[in-house]
């Protein structure tokens, strides 16, 4: 059958019916269709957010921008970044002007443990990312889901999962291994959590730590340690990745660590408070040979100099008082028994002397491994008595600025090298195609590490959060 086109009398009539000619029809239908496109064309940034008129200072290395754009898509992503006068918001965008402020990468903690009620601490000073060791297993692989999720508003969390230590483990909760072969299947379960590494502790030796890494080798896992039956030379020459508190130095860095290791496999606070009374008789030549041969190996440092100095002070409440436990909830902070603690490492006022001694030269040694070109990550070891989640960063990276290093030395390890730490260049910095993950400052971190504290606001996983409204969650 052949279809006729509708002759003049047909339109006519349709036209008594109340219904418009076939050309109009058909032209109403691409009304129809263009107004639809014209709306879309006319708000294609609608639910995207741009911020603009701070200093960007990207975590990379390069200058502050000034007056920057940063527009963040609806995936939480930046999609756009570039000066102000060239990146413009597309319409239908919300626009939040920073004119005067300064916005640093999200902070990185590489070396903490989290739990819920840290989550919103986290956030509010501006860590967007906590790299957990040692940790209860099944309640932070729930949190890093949690979180990844969006269920509930923290930091992206890399997990390790428990710490591998010989038996009797020192801390309960970690994975107590008797040989060699339950060391390896020990290594075997944190792929199956999908951890972001795993971590050896005190009482592992050579021959574990050898067993370890090369299960972890064949798994592709990076192993970062807290060092004590081994030394860190040692240790990175079998293949550590990473060397937290910087135990194993002063091992690597005597004549005979024997009473160390002893200590070590007797008691965790012997060997501790050993290793830390021994800093300060180090030769400075042996110690910067120990910063070369680890440079050299590529192991990256996370000093946790927030630990040794409050370890330092631990009996004085002159400097207690000092630390910033506002966001910290009073069950805890009655939880965090000192007295005990000090009673149960049996110090007296002969180990804060030598440990107060020893600080300079652990500050050294810092200096010197970064000088180098080695990897410093700023970690707080928030999780330990008195050492508050997201506050204690700050006061590490103010550690580090007395250490020797420059404010934005010290921000770096607190922003790009944590990300390198991880392995991933998603995180501590600032880039198009990245994660919106970046803090707010009312204040230039460059001039003062202190300003780092002064936060207006935080965008994590594309969320903007004024510091307000993160710290009502703690209520």
């Amino acid at each position: 059958m052949i279809t006729r086109p509708l002759t003049e009398r047909q339109e006519e009539q349709n036209g008594q019916n109340g219904l418009p000619p076939l050309a109009h029809r058909f032209c109403l239908s691409c009304l129809s269709c263009l107004t639809c496109l014209m709306l879309l064309s006319c708000a294609p940034g609608k639910g995207m957010t741009a911020y603009v008129g701070a200093t960007l200072w990207d975590g990379t290395g390069a200058p502050p921008l000034h007056d920057a754009a940063i527009v963040v898509d609806r995936a939480g992503h930046i999609a756009r970044l570039g000066p102000a006068v060239e990146v413009k918001p597309p319409r239908g965008a919300t626009v939040v002007r920073l004119d005067g402020r300064w916005i640093i990468p999200g902070l990185v903690d590489a070396h903490a443990r989290v739990a819920r009620w840290t989550l919103a601490r986290f956030l509010a000073y501006g860590v967007t990312a906590v790299r957990d060791v040692g940790g209860p297993q099944d309640s932070a692989v729930a949190l890093r889901a949690a979180v990844s999720l969006d269920s509930v508003p923290g930091p992206r969390l890399y997990v390790s999962g428990p710490a591998i230590d010989r038996a009797p483990a020192t801390w309960p909760g970690a994975a107590a291994v008797t040989t060699t072969e339950e060391a390896r299947k020990a290594v075997d379960a944190r792929v199956l959590i999908n951890a972001a590494e795993a971590q050896v502790y005190s009482k592992i030796d050579s021959t574990f730590l050898a067993n370890i890494l090369d299960e972890a080798s064949t798994l592709q896992l990076p192993v970062m340690g807290h060092l004590g039956a081994v030394d860190a030379v040692t240790a990175a020459r079998l293949g550590i990745r990473a060397i937290d508190h910087m135990s194993g130095v002063v091992q690597a860095s005597v004549a005979n660590p024997t009473a160390i290791y002893q200590a070590h496999a007797a008691d965790f606070f012997a060997g501790w408070n050993l290793e830390e009374r021994t800093w300060a008789t180090l030769d400075t030549a042996r110690l910067d040979e120990t910063a070369a041969t680890l440079q050299r190996a590529g192991v990256a440092i996370v000093p946790t100099l927030a630990l040794h100095e409050l370890w330092a002070h631990l009996e004085d409440s002159t400097y207690l008082v000092t630390l910033d436990l506002s966001g910290v909830p009073q069950a805890v902070q009655d939880a965090w028994d000192v007295p005990d603690l000090i009673a149960r490492a049996q110090l007296g006022y002969d180990d804060y002397f030598a440990f107060r001694r020893s600080r300079p030269v652990e500050d050294r040694f810092v200096r010197m491994y970064h000088r180098l070109g080695g990897l410093v990550a700023a970690g707080s070891d928030a999780g330990v008595p008195m050492i508050a989640p997201g506050s204690s960063l700050h006061d590490e990276l103010r550690l580090l600025v007395a250490a020797g290093l420059t404010p934005q030395d010290a921000l770096l390890a607190g922003t790009r090298d944590g990300g390198r730490l991880l392995n991933t260049d998603s995180i501590g910095v600032v880039r198009e195609g990245g994660v919106a993950d970046f803090v707010i400052l009312a204040a230039n971190p460059l001039e003062a590490i202190a300003n780092t504290r002064k936060i207006d606001a935080v965008v994590a996983r594309g969320a903007y959060w004024t510091e307000e409204e993160l710290r009502a969650m703690w209520r």
